[in-house]
């Protein structure tokens, strides 16, 4: 055996092939390992393939941006060894190989348990223990599976439910804990809408509006209240509440919100001809209010929630043109995407150009740095500068663009100075010179 298997250049090499024996594969069937080597090292295990190898077989070790693959038969060969001593040579080498047939074991029987325990509490559910399966599972984890599977079983057996329960209603039920199918990141409400969709031989739904009307449809009702969309200046034809709802508003000149239940329970019947403008902050809802704007406007709060994703389809599908327009940032512009190839809207005040304008408009301390205590903002400070910077809407410029120019803003240059004027006391001296 050479010396030289201690060799720091060649551990690598060596860990390598331990943690392939650790993970449980046999050493018949480790054929090649590719592992970055250092330049020495890849002359040293050159030079002990070459001992075996006649010169007209010899072929360069393939190194790529993984790193070097290594044959492994050929270099258990050049050290004079067969796969039964890959073992005795790697710890030969100062490395040891844990023995994880033990924890391999348990992990299969865990699996096979739990898996087992889902197909007899989820029987008419294929998706959903697809799914279930797909998770992995350990000790640590394992309690917390069973009681998930469990909470399903108890949803499962109550559907489809006689009349409409919230889904807070049912989920504090099956599981103490009213959040526990909240339609977050958590993941447990897709679970659900998994269920729904094995219980209804549904298609796999592309927006959150189409995950609550699947489970409406087994009587589950999800933040139907709680979420809102906030409408300004929209005229509708039909005389249901949600349309005498806008009508009034209208006829007030005051936005109104209305919930994700009025636009599902009683959907209003948009006026056509009305071109919407959708914005992603209120505080433009609140400038309109301000400037007097007459336009319909809508406001989707910097989301794209089930409530607004179900007035951009009505609007789409009552023949409404629809603007959108949102903050100049990867969030925003991905939302202003979405809306545009979903709904067929028009984006307005989002190009190179209205950022270039807006950026020049931006005042001169907004350049620099902004510490964690003045923002909320998760990302780190952008340059404000040319087309890479972040623009809000709250921008003047933006503003101007959507909204059009309000002589009497208080934050435009000439309004400020007039303003000054008017507050300088009568007779106040102009100059110091005497």
């Amino acid at each position: 055996m050479p010396s030289d298997l201690h060799d720091p250049d060649i551990r690598p090499l060596w860990q390598s092939l331990a943690n392939r024996l650790a993970q449980g594969d046999a050493p018949q069937d480790i054929k090649t390992v590719t592992v970055p080597l250092s330049r020495p090292a890849r002359a040293r295990i050159a030079g002990w393939l070459a001992h075996t190898t006649p010169q007209r077989s010899r072929r360069r070790l393939r190194t790529g941006d993984n790193g070097t693959t290594i044959p492994v038969p050929r270099l258990l060969a050049a050290l004079g060894h067969t796969h039964h001593d890959l073992r005795d040579l790697v710890e030969a080498a100062g490395l040891h190989i844990p023995d994880t047939a033990d924890t391999r074991t348990a992990a299969r029987r865990l699996r096979t348990e739990i898996d087992a325990h889902a197909a007899r509490s989820l029987p008419d559910t294929p998706l959903l223990n697809e799914r279930l399966r797909s998770y992995g599972i350990s000790e640590d984890t394992l309690e917390e599976r069973r009681f998930l599977i469990d909470a399903l079983a108890r949803a499962r057996v109550l559907l489809p439910l006689p009349r409409p329960l919230s889904l807070a209603r049912l989920a504090h039920h099956c599981a103490g804990d009213p959040h526990y199918f909240d339609l977050n990141d958590n993941g447990r409400g897709a679970l659900l809408v998994l269920m729904a969709r094995d219980l209804l031989n549904a298609e796999q739904p592309d927006t959150p509006a189409g995950d609550r009307v699947l489970l409406a449809r087994l009587g589950i009702i999800a933040d139907r209240l709680s979420q809102t969309v906030l409408l300004f200046n929209i005229q509708a034809t039909g005389d249901g509440p949600s349309d005498r709802a806008l009508n009034l508003a209208y006829k007030d000149r005051r936005p109104v919100h209305l919930t994700l239940h009025d636009l599902t329970a009683h959907p209003p019947t948009l006026q056509s001809g009305q071109r919407l403008l959708v914005v992603e902050n209120v505080s433009l809802i609140d400038e309109a209010l301000e400037r007097g704007i007459t336009r319909p406007l809508a406001c989707t709060r910097g989301t794209l929630s089930a409530v607004d994703h179900t007035l951009l389809a009505l609007a789409r599908d009552a023949g409404l043109a629809i603007d959108y327009a949102g903050d100049h940032d990867p969030w925003g512009h991905a939302i202003a995407a979405t809306v545009r190839d979903r709904y067929r809207a028009t984006l307005v005040a989002m190009d190179d150009a209205a950022h270039r304008s807006a950026a020049d408009r931006e005042p001169d301390w907004s350049r620099l740095p902004r510490t964690g205590s003045e923002t909320n903002d998760p990302e780190p400070p952008h340059d404000r500068s040319g087309v890479e910077g972040r623009i809000y809407q709250e921008n003047r410029a933006i503003i101007d663009m959507l909204l059009g120019p309000s002589g009497s803003d208080p934050l435009r240059p000439d309004t400020r100075r007039t303003a000054s004027a008017a507050q300088r006391p009568t007779g106040a001296a102009t100059s110091t010179r005497a």
